[in-house]
């Protein structure tokens, strides 16, 4: 089937609604528009994935809404129905918990999995179990909230455990007072939404009032409400500035195909919690991933802060900005600040998605599952994902003692146990020592060693094709490329070179692969530098086993320590001026490393 054209796309109008990139009966992409002849027209002159899902296209679905915000909806409900394979998803099969104040004469608290219209009060999501099941056992404990009635609340005989332990009002039995349970409902939203201020000021204003009564029972249990509280909201929530009041802000992490969208809940100045959402997908751009982020959690959290502070700039809000508008009741800003705290509250964000990157990357390291790996294979074409990787690098001394060492990577973490390296016959001609090092490599003493999936060769094309031709005398086929240095490009032996970005999960791993191939062969040298530095300090009058190591730890080489000044070597710990003296007219006559 061929890709559908401009001239064959049903008449479009031009208002708000959702179109439907198919191919076959398959939905390739779902996407919004203000005005959808404009925006779907637009795919027939883009670039990039855009235009590719035009083409791979073969056939258009729309549909025309009344504004905006009906096409934010249905985008997102759409997407969740269908999966298309180009948009961006955030979230997986499961739905994060909600705690759901029901709304009826005697409310309950439950934990539930989905939003519904039904007047009740939604908070969250909860991501993390167990900062809900805190939260949920603080209610309980200190609100006396009917607990186990069922929903609707269901009549009983008799009142249940709850109500003799003092932590339910029995409204299913008919002891509550409306009116004092409503007072306990209210408490319950304050702490929901995090506003602990105004509400523990109100309670320890009770307390003292109970206590001037001689209630001191009841000035007892608001007193064990007041301090977990303050337990809570003093050791499990961060305080920021007061004067921040309630806000969300958002950071977001991105190395190569993996992404991290983190945001934060800021209420009364404190944060109550950090919403974080892993993304792996290679050609989505940061603002697509940051809208699907914010399209996703908005249609559902609650409740909704007066301000939503935004890493970078994102195009067309405004529907976003009339939609939570319309759920919270009042405006919700959406801004990018350019200074000042909230600027800095940005930054803490940001550092965090970073850290919870770094984590996910480790995690996939031990797993081996780098991500780097599924990159190499996309970007080479390679048939397989490769597993074990062996990069190569060929050092020298001064121009002498040539080494060429091996570093061994198996799914993406180093393997050190298996690190080589041979001293190289090949003189001054960095091609043929590269080439007798790979033929060796295969044919020599190293040949035991398991076949690698893919060769890392360090340094520009003149290496790449050494290593090429030392493949084919010994009779082998493995893929390689290689990493020049500098602007750090992959090179083939083809000669066509790869530009990746520094974040690049791919490239991550071959300069780390390189950076080990290299320190390895440094390795070497320092261990030759510091025998041959040994022998010639072992021959002067005066300097001691002793004295040997403490000049080499502090010079490294035999060329510091003639130029180092005679009066710096005299005041070391442990030597003499007549050591001293010894050393340098001792070193004036060798030829220093």
């Amino acid at each position: 089937m061929g890709s559908v054209r401009l001239s064959e796309l049903p008449p479009l109008p031009e208002t708000p609604g959702v179109y439907l990139w198919k191919r076959g009966e398959e939905v390739l992409y779902v996407g919004k528009a203000k005005n959808l002849r404009a925006r779907v027209r637009s795919y027939f002159h883009a670039e990039g994935k855009a235009r590719r899902i035009a083409e791979e296209a073969t056939g258009l679905d729309f549909i025309a809404t009344r504004d905006e915000v009906e096409a934010l909806l249905l985008e997102a409900n759409l997407i969740k129905a269908h999966r298309p394979p180009y948009n961006v998803l955030l979230k997986d099969d499961k739905h994060y918990p909600f705690l759901k104040l029901t709304q009826e004469p005697f409310p309950t608290l439950l934990v539930v999995r989905r939003v519904e219209e039904d007047g009740a009060k939604y908070y969250g999501p909860f991501p993390e179990a167990g900062a809900l099941r805190r939260i949920k056992t603080l209610v309980d404990r200190y609100f006396p909230l009917r607990k186990n009635s069922g929903y609707p609340m269901k009549k009983r005989r008799y009142p249940c455990l709850n109500y003799s332990m003092g932590r339910c009002l029995a409204p299913c039995v008919g002891k509550a007072d409306p009116k004092a349970y409503q007072e306990v409902v209210r408490q319950v939203e304050a702490v929901l939404e995090g506003k602990v201020d105004g509400l523990l000021a109100e309670l320890e204003g009770k307390m003292r009032e109970a206590a001037r009564r001689l209630e001191f029972e009841r000035a007892a249990e608001i007193r064990d409400q007041i301090e977990a509280l303050r337990a809570f909201f003093g050791t499990s929530q961060q305080a920021f500035d007061p004067e921040l009041g309630d806000l969300d802000f958002l950071g977001l992490a991105r190395s190569g195909s993996l992404a991290v969208v983190q945001l934060y809940q800021v209420r009364s100045g404190r944060i109550l919690g950090r919403i974080s959402r892993l993304l792996e997908k290679e050609e989505a751009t940061d603002e697509e991933i940051l809208w699907a982020f914010l399209r996703d959690h908005y249609l559902e959290a609650s409740p909704l802060p007066p301000l939503v502070l935004l890493p970078f700039p994102l195009e067309d809000l405004e529907g976003l900005a009339e939609l939570l508008r319309r759920r919270a009741g009042r405006k919700v800003e959406l801004r990018v600040p350019q200074r000042g705290e909230k600027a800095r509250l940005l930054e803490l964000a940001e550092k965090n998605a970073r850290l919870a990157l770094e984590t996910e990357l480790k995690a996939r390291e031990r797993r081996g599952d780098h991500p780097g790996l599924k990159g190499l294979q996309d970007l080479l074409g390679l048939s397989a994902r490769p597993f074990r990787l062996e990069g190569y690098d060929v050092s020298h001394l001064q121009g002498e003692a040539r080494v060429f060492s091996v570093a061994v990577f198996e799914g993406g973490r180093p393997k050190k146990a298996e690190y080589r390296r041979m001293r190289l016959k090949a003189g001054n001609d960095d091609y043929q020592a590269m080439e007798e090092g790979v033929y060796r490599r295969f044919t020599g003493s190293l040949r035991e060693m398991p076949l690698p999936d893919l060769l890392l060769i360090d340094g520009g094309l003149g290496q790449v094709r050494a290593a090429q031709r030392a493949l084919e005398r010994a009779g082998l086929r493995i893929p390689l490329v290689g990493l020049a240095k500098g602007e750090e490009v992959l090179i083939t032996p083809e000669g066509r070179e790869l530009r990746l970005p520094l974040t690049h999960p791919a490239l991550r791993l071959l300069i780390h692969l390189r950076d080990e191939a290299h320190q390895n062969g440094l390795r070497y040298h320092q261990k030759k530098r510091t025998e041959k530095a040994l022998k010639v300090l072992s021959g002067i009058p005066g300097i001691g086993e002793k004295r040997r190591r403490l000049l080499l730890e502090r010079y490294g080489g035999l060329r510091a320590l003639r130029e180092a000044p005679l009066e710096e070597l005299a005041r070391l710990p442990g030597m003499s001026l007549k050591a001293a003296q010894a050393l340098k007219e001792a070193l004036g006559e060798k030829d220093p490393l």
